[in-house]
């Protein structure tokens, strides 16, 4: 019966690399604890056990996890925010909605300002869920 334990050890951490979370390996702690002692004492000790320990484990692992995550986590903008500020040259006449060609990808743009006509500069201003704002550079 104390076999239950290793096999809960390994589905947890199974499925934290597979949702790639720390939150439940801490529990395995637990669980290995309670695995070991089934060796020596009765089931309710071993679950009593895993409790407590796979408890204690999670309050302070997954206070120490976040602490370690947050400090890792690399403030560089992510790549759609690094089209902000970009200007390029459009190809046609832009009113409202268009779609034109930025960087090699086609993309859907609206444009805020007064109309920009084809070999005129304009600049993106924003992104909106697939749309890119943009609005004629004024000279």
């Amino acid at each position: 019966m104390h076999w239950i334990w290793f096999i809960l050890v390994v589905f947890v951490v199974a499925l934290d690399l597979a949702t790639s979370n720390i939150l439940l390996s801490w529990l395995g702690l637990g669980f290995l604890a309670a695995w070991l002692l089934g060796f020596y004492v009765d089931f309710w000790v071993q679950a009593v056990v895993a409790l407590l320990i796979g408890l204690i484990a999670l309050f302070y692992g997954n206070r120490l996890s976040k602490k370690y995550i947050r400090r890792n986590i690399s403030t560089d903008p992510i790549l759609l925010d690094k089209y902000i500020g970009h200007s390029f040259v459009a190809d046609h006449d832009i009113t409202h909605h268009a779609q034109h060609k930025v960087n090699g990808i086609y993309w859907q743009v609206r444009n805020i300002g007064h109309p920009i006509e084809g070999g005129q500069r304009c600049f993106i201003i924003a992104i909106e869920e697939n749309k890119l704002i943009i609005r004629k550079e004024e000279n």
